[in-house]
Formats: structure tokens, sequence, C-alpha cells
């Protein structure tokens, strides 16, 4: 007799069965895969992209703090040089006229001081002829009737002085006015700049 065969209930006798499986299953197997090679490239280049932009803001960052720095020292010096411009302008002027500024505060004093009895005005001895003769003059146009004293002080600066008057007095000194100029300049442009 023969050997008896066991009867398969899985198997498909048609022979297409398992190969349209097998395409659909290969299929769906493909799919996957390119769906998790694309989320997988997705991720990468999104890391990549955040290392390039997080490069980028620190080079930005380097880049302006460069930039403010260059900046910086670009304004102290144009502080310097436009305070060793004013100083040069104001020693040529001082040169040209040292009693300029003196006068001009001299004769607002006898505008305003015009019935003081006396105005005493200190200045470098040097300059203690032409200043009376000037304030004589400053005097007549300014109805200033009390008496003016020129005194002659050695440790006052040219174009410098002092002036008295019964209820007040002003002085004008280029030393103090360079610090208040150094001062200023300090505080807008920082301490290097002065």
């Amino acid at each position: 007799m023969a050997a008896a065969k066991k009867f398969m209930f899985a198997t498909d006798f048609r022979g297409n069965g398992s190969k349209a499986v097998d395409e659909a299953a290969l299929e769906a197997a493909r799919a996957d895969g390119f769906h998790s090679g694309l989320d997988h490239a997705r991720r990468e280049a999104d890391q990549q992209l955040g290392a390039l932009l997080s490069q980028l803001v620190r080079q930005s960052e380097r880049l302006l703090a460069h930039q403010d720095e260059q900046l910086a020292q670009i304004e102290a010096q144009a502080a310097q040089l436009a305070i060793k411009t004013a100083r040069s302008l104001a020693g040529a002027a001082l040169a040209d006229k040292p009693l300029a500024q003196l006068l001009d505060a001299a004769r607002e004093c006898l505008a305003h001081a015009r019935h003081a009895p006396h105005l005493a005005i200190r200045v470098h001895e040097s300059l203690v002829e032409t200043v009376e003769a000037k304030l004589s003059a400053l005097a007549r146009e300014t109805g200033f009737a009390g008496r003016i004293v020129v005194l002659g002080e050695p440790d006052i600066a040219l174009g410098d002085g002092r002036l008295e008057w019964a209820d007040g007095g002003i002085a004008i000194e280029s030393a103090t006015l360079n610090e208040a100029v150094d001062k200023a300049v300090r505080a807008v442009f920082g301490p290097a700049a002065g």
C-alpha cells in the first residue's frame, strides 16, 4: 500500500496565493522602510541644521562683539583727537587774544554791577597795564561809575583771572575748564578717552 500523505490546510494549491501575499508584505515593508529612512534623514538634517545655526549664531556674536570693540576704539580715538584739536585751537586763540574771555566776563560784570562801588580784577602781572586800559574803555561803554582796581599776580595763568565786586565775584580758570571737559568726555566715551 502507498504511504499516506498529510493534508496541509494552510497550503494554497493554486500556486499564486503565496506570491501575492509576499508581494503585499514586501511593498508594505518597502513603504515602512522608506518612511523610516525619511524620518531618520529629517532628524539628521534637523540636527545638522541646528548645529549649523548654533555655529552661525556664535560666529555672529563674535563678529558683533569685535565690531563693538572696534567702534569703541574709534570713538575713543575720535574723542582724543577732538580734545587735542580743541586744546590746540584754544591755545592758538589764547596766544592770539589772551584777554578775550576775561574781557567778555568783565563786560558782563560791569553791565550788571553798574552801581557797585568798585571792581577788582586779578590777572597775570604782565597784563596789568593792558587790562587797565581796556577796562577803562569798557567802564565808559557800560556806564560803570565805580572804581576799577587791576592787580597783577604771578601765579595766575595768561588768559585767566578773577573779577570781584562787593556782592560777588567770578573766576576764569582754564585748568578748571579743561578738567570739566575731560570729565564730560570720560562720562561719554569712558575712562580711556580722557
